[in-house]
C-alpha cells in the first residue's frame, strides 16, 4: 500500500510540474508574464474565464461577488479588470 501511495504522489508531482511548464499560445501575452511557470495550466484556464467577465464587472465588487477569490484563491473579475494593460502579479494568486 505504501508502494503504490509513493507511486501516486510522484506521478502527480510530475504532473502539476507539467502542467506550470507546458502552456499554450493563449498565455503569452503580457498579462499572464508573471504567472506562467508558476501557476499551473489549471489556474490559469480559470483566470482567463474569469477575466472575460471583466467587461460585465469592471471594478464594481457588487456585479463581481469574489467568487473566484474565495472558492479557488485566484483573482477575481473586479480584481483583473485592474491589470488590463500590465501583467497580473503573482501574490494575487494563492499559494494552494
Amino acid at each position: 500500500m505504501n508502494n503504490m501511495t509513493t507511486l501516486q504522489h510522484s506521478e502527480i508531482k510530475a504532473y502539476f510540474k507539467t502542467s506550470t511548464h507546458v502552456v499554450g499560445h493563449a498565455f503569452k501575452v503580457t498579462l499572464y508574464k508573471r504567472l506562467i511557470g508558476m501557476v499551473s495550466k489549471y489556474a490559469l484556464n480559470q483566470i482567463v474565464a474569469e477575466f472575460e467577465r471583466v467587461n460585465y464587472a469592471n471594478i464594481d465588487s457588487a456585479r463581481c461577488g469574489y467568487i473566484m477569490r474565495t472558492t479557488h484563491g485566484l483573482p477575481c473579475a473586479c480584481e483583473l479588470a485592474r491589470y488590463v494593460v500590465v501583467s497580473i502579479p503573482l501574490d494575487t494568486i494563492h499559494m494552494f
